[in-house]
């Protein structure tokens, strides 16, 4: 009988020591998914996105209710690592941030690059390096840089830092007695792209990017007449302070770039997956800073 005491007293403890185990997994397991849980509001991660700019994010079809592209799946590879649904909420590219700063949504991942203007007033996480170009109709012959714009029709997005790029060489063309650039802005980037189809616009300023869908999309029908020199970060931008997420953005988007994810969302969209090796320095804050695309 002495046995069986010793035995059935082993046979408790070794239940207890189950029970407090199993109580300490499911302890550290609830530490580890409450705070990406915590971070959105129902465990939803909202993004605020203008789908007008492939291949970042666009509308496959006029029929179509959910974008895709580029920056869709970062962020729902980001919203599958964290364990939350995502949902992608469609602006115009100038109400973005604005929506951002109303608390419309977690986050602003739209194929706009980092700012000083910018992060003045939000923080941003860095996820693909791009460059600014000039796309013409192919058969363009005589614009091969910024120059050559002179007494040119341009054709850009609203709210974009193209404009301010062609304000800027407007103003050197004038002072050297040069025509100036005839700017025409519109809502979206493809209506941008549509001038040059159609004959209104002698070049559009875009991002890389959006060259290499149109090479794909439209095959023959635009060029890369210049390449501006100094690339460009893309970020995803949040509301300052908010650290957790700034922890978990950075945690994740370093994560899916080192596993190789974030390269071979890239080449999905036919972009190069170099790209994906982005700069982590932010730019500093400066008076002369001015918004971007």
């Amino acid at each position: 009988m002495g046995n069986g005491a010793v035995g059935w007293r082993r046979a408790v403890a070794m239940t207890m020591v189950l029970v407090i185990l199993g109580m300490t997994v499911a302890a550290g397991a609830a530490q580890e998914a409450t705070p990406s849980a915590d971070l959105f509001s129902d465990g939803v991660l909202t993004n605020c996105v203008d789908p007008s700019f492939p291949p970042m994010e666009y509308f496959e079809s006029q029929d179509a209710q959910e974008p895709i592209g580029f920056d869709i799946d970062l962020i729902n590879a980001i919203g599958d690592r964290l364990g939350v649904e995502v949902e992608h909420i469609p602006s115009d590219f100038t109400g973005l941030l604005p929506a951002l700063e109303a608390g419309r949504c977690d986050v602003v991942a739209s194929g706009i690059y980092l700012t000083a203007e910018r992060l003045e007033t939000f923080d941003a996480q860095p996820y693909y390096d791009t460059s600014v170009i000039l796309l013409t109709p192919a058969d363009n012959t005589n614009i091969t840089s910024p120059e050559d714009l002179a007494g040119k029709t341009v054709a850009v997005q609203a709210g974009t830092n193209y404009i301010n790029i062609l304000n800027d060489l407007n103003a050197e063309l004038q002072a050297a007695g040069q025509p100036g650039i005839d700017i025409q802005s519109y809502p979206d980037q493809t209506d941008a792209i549509q001038q040059l189809v159609v004959g209104r616009a002698d070049a559009t300023i875009t991002q890389d990017t959006e060259a290499a869908f149109r090479e794909t999309a439209q095959p023959g029908q635009f060029k890369i007449a210049y390449t501006y020199p100094d690339a460009e970060t893309f970020g995803i931008y949040y509301q300052q302070g908010a650290e957790p997420l700034a922890t978990t953005l950075k945690e994740t988007v370093e994560a899916l770039r080192d596993d190789g994810t974030l390269a071979e969302i890239a080449e999905t969209w036919n972009l190069p997956a170099e790209g994906t090796n982005y700069s982590t320095e932010l730019p500093s804050a400066t008076p002369e800073a001015t918004p971007a695309a």
